[in-house]
């Protein structure tokens, strides 16, 4: 188990880096990634001037239809635009683009563009390594000749012609010719840069790094990196010299930092012909930053193939086979750690399968004896709950019993005196009336109907003290327009009421609630039916549900 994790731990490793090296780094990353989206932009910045050209040709009236006859300096100008757009995207783009600026200017006569065009021309015969090609093209060039502001250019031109040919020769004499006429002309063309111009900060720091003063020069780079009036581009070239700075000045770090974020405004631009994005991969391959050295490293060279700057090309294929190298034995040795790593995990899945298994056989006997006990249980709750409706019933029971004991101990008493009353009254009338007026007493029924009257008094108003929600709760079990006015507040119940009452308390006999309310058994039978056929629940659930109303424990 153990010998798998460090597996899984040697085949994820990363090189740590600094906070704002790793943010720096992740930034590049996720600029790679896009880049589908700058090359769209690019293309469509090409396209729009493509089609400003085909959009403008017939607006002049002495354009014939073809290209040649197209007025020159216009033309110019856009061939000039498109040269300048594939300038480091696509050298061979640029390299035709130059040729028919050249080929214009020539056949116009006027000697700027001429001088324009042939040191285009010659700018990228360099990069793509033709130098014989651009020395050609220089020759036919008198500097003398070219307006002043077009001497730094043709100077730039001769150094980074002489520095591709002291970069490319294998003589040793050839090879410090070639250096010192490229310091020369570099001289020169420090000379000619204004004091404002960003071009004369390049070269002064190409000499103090070449000479070995790249710490004086870091303060300047950065205060120009910090203006607020520099292209992408421009931060470009100075992040790369940053890089190259403090890299001689061995910060490898800030180096690393200044490289990654001159590729970021390399690829964002987008540009194809760059030196940082390589050379940042030779120093992560240093650091054992081996699989994003060769995610670099590949991108680098098909930018560099696209762009068929061959001077770059030559500088990575020197470079190319060391990390490729070293990413094919890092892959072994990961798929060789996988390998074992799934091993591993095979042994551990037989094991776990063997472990599943046991558990499986432990789990059915625990869950056969965890049924049982549910069911065990469930028939305690059962019995349980039985026991609590038996208590519950033996309460309310008891609380009837008790309530109605005290009211019938008081009715007796009232009874009592009642008859007492009632005999002294006829003994008045025999006293005075004699027996026809004892008799005309005895055939009155008053004296019944108020006895009934204050009896079922008490009964309305003892039930109402036991069930004081009872109308309420009655009307919950009925259709809404079957309801019953509440006459609880009163204490006095109806005679529908009253069958529900004595329902309630246990009485379901009719012949018993007619002879206790002086009913027909028929009439007690019409209400039962009516308040049946009133139930929201059904006729056979009414009377069940009516034995509920006001029960201990029950909602």
């Amino acid at each position: 188990m153990a010998s798998c994790c460090l597996a899984l731990v040697s085949c994820s490793r990363t090189v740590d880096y600094a906070t704002e090296t790793e943010r720096m780094l992740d930034e590049l990353d996720h600029t790679l990634e896009k880049k589908a989206v700058y090359e769209e932009a690019k293309q469509q910045r090409i396209e729009e001037i493509r089609s400003g050209m085909a959009a403008a040709m017939p607006m002049h009236a002495e354009w014939s239809g073809h290209e040649e006859d197209f007025p020159d300096t216009s033309l110019y100008r856009i061939y000039d635009r498109l040269y300048n757009e594939y300038y480091q995207y696509n050298i061979d783009s640029a390299i035709f683009y130059g040729r028919k600026k050249l080929k214009i200017a020539r056949r116009a006569g006027i000697s700027s563009m001429k001088h324009d065009a042939a040191l285009d021309l010659a700018d990228r015969y360099v990069l793509s390594g033709m130098f014989m090609e651009a020395r050609m093209i220089m020759d036919t060039i008198d500097v003398n000749s070219l307006d002043y502001v077009m001497h730094p250019r043709c100077y730039h031109i001769y150094n980074s012609l002489y520095n591709g040919m002291y970069l490319a020769s294998d003589d040793p004499v050839l090879k410090e010719e070639y250096r010192k006429r490229r310091d020369g002309y570099r001289q020169m063309l420090y000379e000619r840069l204004g004091q404002d111009d960003i071009s004369r900060l390049y070269v002064e720091s190409e000499m103090a790094i070449d000479n070995g003063r790249a710490e004086d020069i870091l303060d300047d780079l950065a205060l120009k990196y910090s203006s607020p009036d520099i292209s992408t581009h421009e931060k470009a070239i100075l992040s790369y010299i940053m890089g190259n700075a403090e890299l001689q000045c061995g910060n490898r770090e800030q180096a690393i930092r200044h490289y990654a974020e001159s590729a970021i405004n390399d690829l964002s631009t987008p540009v194809n012909e760059y030196k940082s994005l390589y050379e940042l991969a030779a120093l992560l391959y240093e650091n054992g930053d081996i699989r994003r050295a060769y995610r670099y490293i590949t991108r680098s060279v098909d930018d560099a193939m696209t762009a068929n700057a061959r001077i770059n090309i030559q500088s990575i294929n020197s470079l190319l086979p060391i990390i490729s190298t070293s990413y094919n034995i890092m892959m072994k040795q990961n798929q060789m750690q996988l390998r074992q790593l799934l091993t591993g995990i095979s042994v551990l899945s037989v094991l776990l399968i063997i472990a599943v298994a046991v558990t499986v056989r432990v789990m059915r006997k625990v869950s056969v004896a965890e049924r049982h006990t549910r069911e065990k249980n469930d028939e305690l709750q059962k019995v349980n709950a039985t026991l609590q409706d038996y208590i519950r019933m033996l309460q309310e029971a008891n609380r009837i019993k008790e309530s109605y004991l005290a009211r019938y101990l008081d009715m007796c008493s009232g009874y009592i005196e009642g008859l007492e009353r009632y005999r002294s009254r006829l003994r008045r009338a025999a006293k005075n009336g004699g027996f026809a007026e004892i008799m005309e007493n005895l055939r009155s029924a008053d004296f019944i109907e108020k006895e009934l009257q204050e009896f079922y008094e008490q009964f309305d108003a003892t039930f109402l003290d036991l069930f004081p929600d009872f109308i309420s709760s009655l009307n919950n079990l009925l259709q809404p327009d079957k309801r019953i006015e509440d006459t609880s507040r009163e204490s006095i119940l109806s005679t529908e009421l009253r069958v529900l009452a004595l329902i309630r308390l246990g009485v379901g006999d009719s012949v018993k609630i007619a002879h206790f309310l002086r009913r027909s058994v028929s009439t007690i039978y019409n209400y039962r039916v009516k308040f049946r056929n009133a139930s929201i629940s059904g006729r056979e659930d009414f009377e069940r549900r009516l034995m509920h109303i006001g029960s201990i424990g029950r909602h």
